[in-house]
């Protein structure tokens, strides 16, 4: 049962959390304008997400540490939909998404399908990272050389051509201010760790265009010149008209539908690696089920007062557990924390250069570009390298969605090769003492150097349709070889076996029994057992004690 606790219990939470709240909330405000920006938005409805989605979010969610709020991995996404959005509602087709957005999140916590989006690998999620980190800093190709008033195509080649076709009217000033200020960011992440980099250069920003727009004017676009006078406020209206025509339409409806349901995908796995990422640094358990109801209602929350969609964002995330949160009452201060301040300083934010929000943008870009995962596959697992490179060029060149989709399809299909051959390890026994251990060859070839006095073969994970011939191949292999006198089939790793698979292994143990080899079952689960059983070839073996726990008791067996 739930109970409030103790205004004691209240003060101490306070005091533990109020400077991590703080940093977070510095952090987010500059962030959240330069995401909302990159999304299409404006500065505002990024802000609105920081305040409303961080707050009910930090209430809900299964972390302690996690920090839900507008994120860079949605932006692109985000800034298509307001190019595409039907029935002419450009941003205000935004906070619909959020709803949206909530909806779907809620179908899967409600469903618990979150189990199965696990089975999407982490290559697919580096990928989009990748891709969107280049969208992301080609997308500041207008706004660090002075071309803020020029629309954008919302496509990789058109925004290059539009920018290459508009070299002539590149603002000197401008760039020059986006080189030092993104050449400050970096250096100042790399030799100051305690103070993330963005709330440093929001603030000088903010400093030089006010001196700029006052005492020398060097024409350089800030906020206000592109987006007019703006104020703090806590809600912004939300286009429920346009909401009622989306339900009306069929079309409409089907397509925000698709957004959304790649949002609630990215958003979905983005804020449960965050989430897991925070348990491992802080050595501590967070609830799955209880993540997802709580970015559902961020989402909801969000939307409701005008602001973008919301996911788990792990530069927030980790600034609040480096700055010693302890508890989620530092994820609910940094959203009133980040009130307060937008509504006591927010019109200064007017005077912040674009070719600043540009430096912020491309810090956070390279920020989801991980190069080192990169070279890890290409190292260690040439496939996943495959997979992440594929969907990182099909976001760039064509549409995140289908990039998403393309690289969860080809990890299936992967997957499914792998099984195909079929998971063994064999080791070897002779006579002589001596061992050989294999692993996961593709091909069980039996040795001739060496008399072989018995062999283990060790299946993992499951045996299906697919991989059961596989195993069956390998047996047949050894029952007529007339090499191997005993095998030792162990199961202690294997979790799930089908009726094919099952009858698979038994022809193949019956093989084994016909051609005077003697085989011993071992270390099988009891539900394993129970579907071995039901067939009479290892029915006869239990029945003459050839199951057995360990492995080591079936060769004590055969060396009796």
């Amino acid at each position: 049962m739930f109970t409030l606790p103790s205004v004691t219990t209240v003060k101490t939470r306070v005091q533990e959390n109020w400077k991590a709240a703080l940093t977070v909330a510095l952090i987010s405000i500059p962030l959240s304008i330069a995401l909302s920006i990159a999304s299409g938005a404006g500065p505002l409805p990024g802000l609105i997400a920081g305040i409303w989605g961080t707050l009910i979010g930090s209430i809900f969610i299964g972390s302690e540490y996690n920090v839900i709020g507008a994120a860079g991995a949605l932006t692109t996404v985000l800034f298509a939909a307001t190019l595409t959005a039907p029935l002419g509602l450009g941003a205000a087709i935004l906070p619909i998404l959020a709803l949206f957005t909530g909806a779907i999140v809620f179908i899967i916590w409600l469903l618990r399908l979150e189990r199965y989006l696990y089975y999407i690998p982490s290559s697919v999620m580096y990928g989009f990272a990748a891709g969107v980190a280049i969208l992301i800093a080609v997308g500041q190709l207008f706004d660090a050389s002075g071309l803020s008033k020029l629309s954008r195509t919302g496509h990789l080649t058109g925004d290059i051509e539009k920018f290459f076709a508009n070299t002539d009217l590149v603002h000197t000033p401008s760039l020059m201010t986006f080189v030092v200020f993104l050449a400050f960011i970096l250096t100042f992440k790399r030799f100051v760790k305690k103070v993330p980099a963005v709330i440093p250069a929001a603030i000088l920003g903010i400093v030089f265009g006010y001196l700029e727009a006052t005492y020398f004017s060097l024409d350089i676009i800030s906020l206000q010149d592109k987006f007019g006078t703006f104020a703090a406020t806590l809600s912004l209206p939300v286009a429920w008209d346009g909401l009622i025509a989306i339900l009306k339409s069929h079309e409409a409806l089907k397509l925000v539908i698709e957004v959304s349901g790649l949002i609630a995908l990215i958003a979905v796995l983005e804020t449960l690696i965050t989430a897991k990422l925070g348990d491992k640094l802080t050595k501590t358990e967070s609830s799955s089920s209880r993540e997802l109801l709580g970015l559902s209602l961020s989402n909801f929350g969000s939307g409701i007062f005008g602001g973008l969609p919301t996911t788990g964002v792990f530069i927030r995330t980790g600034a609040n557990i480096k700055a010693g949160a302890t508890h989620r009452t530092s994820g609910i201060l940094a959203a009133i924390f980040t009130a307060i301040i937008a509504l006591l300083v927010l019109p200064f934010f007017s005077f912040l250069p674009m070719a600043v929000i540009a430096a912020i943008l491309v810090n956070t870009a390279l920020g989801l570009l991980e190069l080192e995962k990169f070279t890890e596959y290409w190292h260690h697992e040439r496939e996943s390298f495959v997979v992440a490179i594929t969907v990182a060029l099909i976001t760039i060149l064509h549409d995140a969605g289908l990039g998403v989709g393309i690289g969860a399809v080809m990890a299936l299909l992967i997957f499914a090769s792998k099984i195909a051959h079929g998971r063994f390890d064999v080791i070897w026994n002779y006579s002589d003492g001596t061992q050989e251990e294999i692993r996961r060859e593709r091909h069980l070839l039996i040795p001739s150097e060496k008399t072989i006095d018995f062999a283990s073969y060790s299946i993992a994970g499951n045996i299906g349709y697919i991989d059961a011939s596989r195993h069956f191949n390998n047996l047949k292999v050894m029952a007529q070889s007339h090499a191997v006198p005993a095998v030792i089939i162990r199961f202690r790793n294997l979790f799930s076996v089908d009726f094919e698979g099952t009858e698979a292994l038994s022809d193949a143990v019956a093989e084994l029994v016909a051609n005077k080899t003697q085989v011993f079952i071992s270390s099988a689960s009891p539900h394993i057992e129970k579907e071995l059983v039901a067939y009479p070839v290892f029915k006869t073996l239990k029945d003459q004690g050839c199951f057995t726990a360990k492995t080591t008791d079936a060769i004590a067996l055969i060396k009796k």
